[in-house]
């Protein structure tokens, strides 16, 4: 669980969609002209807001901003279902609703937010004008990908085989201490079980995509798995993870670009944010110009 401080978050309110409460965010509505995009922004899994302190009054100058807390999560209200990519996208498109947030949106998700943007612009493509993933939850990835990695840094097909299974069928039990985390990395072993089955039936709209990568391998030496060498799975993951977003990208014939930053880690937004900060105005100059 991660928690960030929003000294500048001074535009916060609550909005009650199906009997919860979520906390949301807004800046740079009143000066916002017809057809400029709305950023809208998925945090990571289990995460609030606040984690887009580092880039979002930034970019509230060039284009009206939305952030929120899911259920579940910090200053929202509690909901024991399970938050399917569905239901997260149905809360996600009432609360813009009800705030008379009119798309076109450029949707930015982290990690697990990636998985719930690829979901609402599959669910509402109309609404879209981009997609921005920051180091994301793969959902292009399988599990034959999964052993092809292992099978690449000389992990033998037994172990692997035992790592998959504990990774996707072992269940943890429910944590309603954190409730939001738990409940979230329940519904991605869900859809890593099928291969994304659920996402990958959904179209995609013809929209510029930029993804953000990072490749700063993090895991202190003392939490490293002791079953395999995990640097080297994660450069070998990375890299195939490269081609895979790149043959992605090319989904679209709007166009779009995969930024790799070698200096940072998981949260790329907070690593190097002038990079995001840059890339997204581009982006937006770029729906903007045509």
């Amino acid at each position: 669980m991660f928690f960030f401080s929003i000294k500048t978050f001074s535009q916060e309110k609550f909005v009650k969609v199906n009997g919860i409460d979520f906390n949301v965010y807004t800046k740079g509505f009143e000066n916002r002209k017809n057809n400029v995009p709305v950023l809208i922004f998925e945090n990571g899994m289990g995460v609030g807001l606040g984690t887009w302190d580092s880039i979002i009054d930034e970019l509230s100058k060039k284009a009206p901003v939305f952030a929120y807390d899911r259920a579940n999560v910090e200053k929202s209200g509690k909901d024991y279902r399970l938050p399917s990519i569905r239901r997260v996208s149905e809360s996600l498109k009432t609360i813009l609703t009800k705030l008379n947030i009119k798309p076109p949106y450029i949707l930015v998700g982290h990690s697990m937010g990636g998985l719930y943007i690829r979901a609402y612009s599959g669910l509402y493509p109309g609404d879209v004008a981009g997609l921005v993933f920051i180091d994301p939850a793969d959902f292009t990835e399988t599990k034959i990908n999964w052993n092809q990695i292992f099978q690449t840094i000389g992990v033998p097909e037994k172990k692997i085989e035992e790592m998959i299974y504990n990774r996707l069928y072992v269940t943890s039990k429910i944590d309603s201490l954190h409730y939001g985390s738990w409940s979230e990395s329940q519904i991605l072993g869900e859809l890593r079980r099928t291969d994304f089955l659920e996402i990958n039936t959904l179209p995609l709209p013809q929209v510029p995509i930029y993804f953000f990568m990072g490749g700063k391998f993090e895991v202190p030496a003392d939490r490293r798995s002791k079953d395999f060498d995990q640097e080297a799975f994660f450069m070998e993951r990375t890299r195939v993870n490269i081609e895979r977003w790149r043959k992605f990208i090319y989904l679209t014939n709007k166009g779009g670009s995969l930024i790799y930053l070698s200096q940072s880690g998981h949260f790329v937004h907070r690593d190097d944010p002038k990079a995001v900060i840059r890339n997204i105005k581009f982006l937006l100059d770029t729906i903007s110009s045509k």
